[in-house]
């Protein structure tokens, strides 16, 4: 009889910053009904995966459902694969992290389940050669990874039922091929399919292993599929399938098939992950061009079966180049882990929660964006950005011993080939880009702690394209026989109104000369001209102990009278402060007189630009209530604070000289796994002031911006 081994696994994953609320309706529509299921079908073997943010929630809320899970484990039912604790991307984080996150994984195994897994997950099955170095230092056996990782290699379809050997260095991984199109299949297609499909490469030897291991969330989570999977009972049938016919299909785990079986051979696997994230990571013209080229193959059928092994994308690194945000997030990552590493002799229990924050603030999902919102949603965002800044507020501490200091750091901090500046002291950490217009790119308030300046600049995605041409759906539509990747929906109408796209970063102290007539919603859309040339140039960059300088001599241009001018900008930090002293000097270095409105733009981010609690307010006057993500404009105002009455958490602007104000959101709109939809990414506020300069005349504006508690 012909027979062949299945692997079925389920990984499972929330990221750190979560909503309580996610958390509960993902436990309750996926994985205990998943558990409550595989219970009563005791001849069917899977593996599982949950990853740290689970099992912490798990253990605080549901410590219950850890001990049924090790009750199969016990059983063999379940074997339990490893992985990084909080789901980082190894290739994004040091090689030290990457293996203490397995062993955290680990240890929490062994102490839950009575044993160290010898597998693990690898997130996003991003895969680079040089990982089974650090797979084995942290006790780790095997792995699993799309079948394009192998097929790329060069091996062929057909070679895909077992496992090879892999090594760097001579260090050894067995790594497992999952079957694509078994992952497509289930649970979106008949079971009679899968079994069909199994049946069809079963063999006289029954050496034959297939592998299904997606995520957990497909079963209960992802759009209808609570009522296909359970309501219709599509996962009781499969496991039904399994156990009838268990005669010739034998459901195993990897560590079971591997004490049976031998490796295929051995293979050298290239840096790859599945092929919509290869996709997901190019700009949107190459994305365009490459997927116009493979509707191309497809329309040749000698060529179509070949498409995803010779034709794909970029890797995953290459998000960091795509969005300055999440290599501002992954350089702040691997500056708070150097901060570990220097102490890490010392003594002090301070050390051990510094790490596990860094571990939390490695959580992969805001790092990058595909049809998951990831680094479009704010909240993730956040929960990293104060992971991070709890674990690098602890290690100053340590380092530092006092709260009487203030430092300033010249260093190429985002790896551009430029020097940043990072000025700091016990209450802020300050980041300054001379490169893109002397900006402020990051604004940390250590006591919340909170990321002032985490904004998103709004981009063109090729997801934008469905809505320009009116193939979005608005609200809940399809079945649940569908993979998530082939949604074209819309959380509400009208989204294409907001395909605004910046032509800079939306960040802090950049600098604008802007014609008097100029609206808010000029600003908002981009629908204006720019008489300077200092928006985006670059800056000269010098600094003191507890100040950062920043200075250009640029050109201004009204009515075809170009205006050189030098401007020269200087924010100093004192001890203990929660207030930056920012000044402006403007020196008129033409012929001519200059007037001409100068504006500075704040770009912050307090999470919502439509609830009550968040609101301008200043000292001045009345404002009457304005929520965050209004747009309007105010005169004569030397006070202007951007409130949060959820979060008590206030950024207030204070000027010497009374500025107009103008402010408005940024809103992009975004993929998520319920479609397309708006998200608030902070407000801007710009503030003007009109300068009448005499030819060599210096005019000067000083003002400060103070982030605090209330």
């Amino acid at each position: 009889m012909k027979t062949i081994n299945l692997i079925f696994g389920c990984h499972s994953h929330q990221p750190v910053g979560n909503f309580e609320g996610v958390f509960e309706m993902a436990y309750l529509h996926a994985y205990l009904p998943f558990l409550e299921v595989l219970e009563r079908y005791p001849d069917v073997r899977v593996t599982q995966h949950f990853t740290g943010p689970l099992l912490d929630w798990f253990e605080s809320h549901e410590p219950a459902f850890l001990d049924r899970l090790a009750a199969l484990v016990n059983t063999g039912q379940i074997e339990i694969m490893g992985g990084g604790y909080y789901e980082p991307l190894l290739c994004a984080i040091p090689e030290r992290d990457s293996i203490a996150q397995i062993v955290r994984m680990s240890e929490f195994c062994q102490k839950h389940f009575g044993r160290a897994p010898k597998g693990m997950w690898l997130t996003e099955r991003v895969w680079e050669p040089h990982m089974p170095h650090i797979l084995e230092q942290a006790g780790i056996e095997y792995t699993a990874l799309d079948d394009t990782h192998f097929l790329c290699a060069g091996l062929e379809p057909d070679q895909l039922f077992g496992y090879y050997l892999t090594e760097d260095e001579g260090h050894p991984l067995k790594v497992f091929p999952i079957l694509a199109e078994l992952r497509y299949m289930i649970p979106f297609q008949e079971v009679k399919k899968s079994v069909a499909f199994l049946k069809e490469h079963a063999t006289e030897d029954g050496l034959r292993c297939a592998v299904i291991h997606d995520d957990g969330e497909k079963f209960g989570v992802w759009p209808e599929t609570y009522d296909s999977v359970y309501g219709e009972g599509w996962l009781e049938d499969f496991f039904e399938a399994l156990s009838e016919n268990k005669d010739w299909l034998c459901s195993t785990t990897y560590s079971d098939y591997l004490a049976t079986a031998p490796a295929l051979g051995r293979t050298y696997l290239p840096t790859a992950s599945y092929h919509e994230m290869m996709e997901w990571a190019l700009p949107p013209k190459m994305q365009r061009k490459l997927r116009a080229f493979q509707k191309e193959l497809d329309r040749q059928p000698n060529l179509a079966s070949n498409r995803k092994v010779f034709v794909r994308g970029s890797f995953w690194r290459s998000f960091l180049a795509k969005y300055a945000e999440s290599n501002n997030i992954q350089k702040k990552m691997l500056r708070v882990s150097r901060k570990l590493d220097a102490l890490r002799r010392r003594s002090d229990p301070r050390l051990a929660r510094a790490e596990k924050l860094l571990h939390m603030g490695q959580c992969n999902c805001a790092y990058w964006h595909g049809v998951f919102g990831g680094l479009y949603l704010n909240h993730l965002r956040t929960a990293l950005y104060e992971k991070l800044i709890e674990a690098e507020t602890l290690l100053d501490e340590i380092r530092h011993k006092t709260d009487n200091w203030v430092a300033c750091e010249q260093l190429d901090f985002d790896a551009d080939g430029h020097d940043e500046a990072i000025l700091e002291n016990a209450v802020l950490s300050l980041g300054f880009s001379a490169v893109d217009g002397g900006t402020l790119f990051e604004w940390d308030y250590r006591p919340k702690p909170f990321n002032f300046g985490n904004t998103l600049t709004r981009r063109e995605e090729v997801y934008h394209d469905l809505l320009r041409e009116g193939r979005v759906e608005v609200g809940k539509s399809g079945s649940g026989d569908h993979s998530i990747h082939e949604l074209a929906r819309a959380k509400e109408t009208g989204l294409e109104a907001y395909l605004h796209y910046d032509p800079y970063r939306r960040v802090s102290l950049r600098d604008h000369f802007l014609p008097a007539h100029v609206r808010a919603e000029n600003l908002w859309t981009g629908q204006y001209k720019e008489l300077g040339d200092f928006v985006t140039a670059p800056y000269a960059l010098d600094h003191t102990k507890n100040a950062v300088i920043l200075s250009r001599t640029g050109k201004v241009t009204i009515e075809g009278i170009v205006h050189p001018v030098a401007l020269k900008k200087t924010v100093s930090l004192k001890p203990r402060a929660s207030v930056m002293k920012i000044r402006y000097d403007l020196t008129n270095e033409g012929s001519e007189p200059l007037d001409v409105m100068f504006g500075v733009e704040f770009a912050v981010n307090l999470l919502s630009g439509s609830s009550f609690d968040r609101y301008y307010r200043s000292d001045d006057r009345d404002l009457g209530h304005p929520k965050l993500g209004e747009m309007g404009s105010e005169e004569g105002l030397s006070h202007l604070a951007l409130r949060d009455d959820w979060q008590k958490l206030e950024c207030g602007l204070r000027f010497a000289t009374p500025a107009r104000l103008y402010r408005f959101a940024i809103e992009t709109v975004s993929q998520s796994e319920n479609g397309q939809e708006r998200v608030y990414q902070g407000s801007v506020v710009v503030a003007c002031w009109q300068l009448n300069c005499a030819p060599g005349e210096t005019v000067t504006r000083e003002f400060v911006a103070e982030g605090v508690s209330v």
